[in-house]
C-alpha cells in the first residue's frame, strides 16, 4: 500500500502541471482573461494605451507605461477584445522582446507604413 502511495505522489511531482492563461486587471478593473499561455510565460501580457505611427512600424505604449516598437513584419495574432495588446519578456541580456502582438480588425489600415507619425 506504502508502495502505491510513494507512486502516486511521484507521478504527481512529474506531470507537468496544465498551462493556464494570464489574466490581466486593467486600472478600471476590467479584466482580460484570453492571453495564450505561449505569449505569456510570467504575466507578461497587457493592452495597448496608445500607438504612433514610425517608419518602422509602430511605437505602442502599454496602459503600465512600457513603449517599444513593434516593426511592420512582427506575426500579428486577432485580438478578441477589439483592443491592441502586447506580451513583452526579456532577454538574457535584458532587452525587452515582443513575444506576441495582437490586434483588432480595424488595425489593418496601420499595416501601410507610409512614414506618417499621427
Amino acid at each position: 500500500m506504502r508502495r502505491i502511495h510513494l507512486l502516486a505522489i511521484s507521478a504527481l511531482l512529474i506531470l507537468p502541471a496544465p498551462a493556464l492563461p494570464h489574466t490581466h486587471i486593467d486600472p478600471d478593473g476590467s479584466t482580460v482573461s484570453w492571453y495564450p499561455p505561449e505569449c505569456c510565460n510570467n504575466r507578461d501580457c497587457r493592452p495597448i494605451a496608445a500607438i504612433r505611427r514610425a517608419d518602422q512600424g509602430l511605437w505602442m505604449t502599454t496602459v503600465d507605461g512600457a513603449t517599444v516598437l513593434v516593426g511592420a513584419n512582427q506575426e500579428r495574432r486577432p485580438s478578441r477584445d477589439m483592443r491592441w495588446h502586447i506580451c513583452l519578456s526579456e532577454d538574457i541580456y535584458n532587452n525587452t522582446v515582443v513575444q506576441c502582438v495582437f490586434e483588432p480588425p480595424s488595425a489593418k489600415r496601420l499595416r501601410t507604413w507610409d512614414g506618417d507619425a499621427g
